[in-house]
């Protein structure tokens, strides 16, 4: 289906990994998504105004200015995104067992150091999360921010979304989202964008 561009308009975006797999309550692959997030921010050129990962899916709003960044579209932001992390998630878990590069462009095994096959990463409370071909389903949800009064409905739910779900109490002890920088201006692991 379509997605719809409207100049003014931010998204909404919603994204499931393949059969709902719980890749994202690894610590590793948060990181590996966030970095990707953060690169091709950079490189296509939109702003990042919320985020929160969830074991199963990401939640992320941005914005870019269409007179700008005329070819840009949603679909295009959202599957780079996809695609690239995937392949890093992949290679992770596949190939090497190692820490990852967290770098979207360096090339794949230029760093960390390889572990038996066996081995289960243990690292921050995390154990290395099995993943089964695919990452991520192939379609996403798109919805076009138009209103103040919407923008901050979207910030709440994805915020206390991990608190809804059981996985924390308040959404400030949630690692993965941009709740902290919107409640106590504090940085997060990747930059937000506020746009007016």
């Amino acid at each position: 289906m379509p997605k719809f561009n409207e100049a003014s308009y931010a998204h909404f975006i919603t994204t499931k990994t393949f059969e709902n797999q719980k890749v994202f309550r690894n610590d590793k692959y948060c990181e590996i998504l966030i970095k990707d997030i953060d690169f091709y921010r950079n490189k296509l050129g939109f702003k990042l105004v919320g985020y929160c990962m969830m074991p199963d899916h990401l939640h992320i709003i941005m914005w870019w200015d269409v007179d700008v960044n005329k070819d840009l579209t949603i679909s295009k932001i959202i599957q780079s995104i996809k695609n690239h992390s995937a392949k890093e998630i992949e290679y992770y878990f596949k190939m090497g067992r190692r820490k990852p590069s967290l770098s979207p462009h360096s090339k794949a095994g230029s760093e960390g150091f390889l572990l038996p096959k066996n081995y289960q990463w243990k690292d921050e409370g995390t154990v290395h999360t099995p993943v089964k071909g695919r990452i991520w389903q192939h379609d996403f949800y798109d919805f076009n921010i138009y209103s103040d009064k919407k923008m901050n409905e979207k910030l709440n739910y994805i915020h206390w979304n991990p608190v809804r779900a059981g996985l924390c109490n308040k959404p400030e002890d949630w690692l993965w989202s941009s709740y902290k920088f919107y409640e106590f201006r504090e940085e997060d692991r990747i930059k937000i964008d506020i746009i007016r």
